[in-house]
């Protein structure tokens, strides 16, 4: 009796370790990804922007995780900071003036951004190495020639100040809701590049228009922004919005002839009804 009550305990226990592994296999954890982006605005700020998403059916945004920012100095990792990332994933570090953040010799810098993982997510990181790129943005005029030029520089590792040669610039009219593409040259070799203003665009009421100026999303850079205004552009005059009323002394004149021959009707079968009562009256 003993021996089959501890052969039944063998199997019991041989089945509960089974079933564990198979419930193990099937807990199987999400792939993560960090998509990293620096951007320069005009304002000079520069920030890390950080993207966690996990795979479901596709990749979706990854809300109210925490993402660890480093910057890589030799083979240490010197941590910037920890930030959660919001319900669209993103986590945005600015990095402008941080006295942690170093450069190599060769004046680049490196991020490592890292996602420690949980229990039903894979960890998951991305490096990513810049230079420090800047854009300046300035008009000048000579006879009846309106141009714009665009002077592009990199501090190195020293803190000094080289151009860009051969990078691409992309120039935009901002409008009301997006930006307007009107050109797209590359640098010299002395990192200028010149276009011709867009005369022909609507400006304000005064004429003046926003353009910007962009390194996007490259290699080397990440994404480099200026900005400036000039009253260069068309004016443009308010429009002043036609009343709709029926009673409006300006309606529309389709509108006004519309209700003209609508009562005309009307009024016609009035007449028309009151002839044949007194015509079937008289016949009588």
């Amino acid at each position: 009796m003993k021996n089959v009550m501890k052969y039944m305990l063998i199997i019991s226990l041989a089945t509960a370790i089974t079933a564990g592994k198979g419930l193990a296999q099937k807990a199987v954890r999400k792939t993560a990804r960090v998509q990293v982006e620096y951007f320069k605005g005009p304002d000079k700020t520069e920030n890390l922007v950080a993207t966690l998403i996990v795979k479901e059916k596709r990749y979706v945004p990854f809300g109210e995780a925490m993402l660890y920012f480093y910057c890589l100095n030799d083979t240490a990792r010197i941590l910037l900071d920890k930030i959660k990332t919001n319900d669209a994933g993103k986590a945005v570090l600015t990095v402008s003036n941080n006295p942690k953040i170093t450069k190599d010799p060769e004046g680049k810098i490196t991020f490592i951004v890292e996602y420690k993982g949980s229990s039903a997510v894979k960890a998951a990181q991305r490096k990513m190495a810049i230079r420090q790129g800047d854009l300046e943005l300035s008009f000048f005029q000579k006879d009846s020639t309106k141009s714009i030029e665009v002077s592009a520089t990199e501090t190195g590792a020293d803190n000094q100040r080289t151009p860009i040669a051969k990078v691409n610039i992309l120039f935009y009219v901002q409008g009301t809701f997006s930006l307007y593409n009107f050109a797209k040259e590359k640098t010299d070799e002395n990192g200028i590049v010149q276009v011709a203003f867009p005369v022909d665009m609507p400006g304000d009421t005064t004429g003046v228009l926003t353009i910007v100026a962009k390194i996007e999303e490259n290699r080397t850079y990440g994404t480099i922004e200026a900005k400036g205004e000039i009253n260069w552009g068309k004016p443009i005059q308010p429009v002043k919005e036609k009343k709709r009323g029926l009673g409006d002394t300006d309606a529309p004149l389709w509108m006004v002839y519309t209700l003209i021959v609508l009562l005309s009707a009307v009024w016609f079968h009035y007449l028309y009804v009151v002839y044949m009562m007194i015509k079937i009256k008289l016949a009588r």
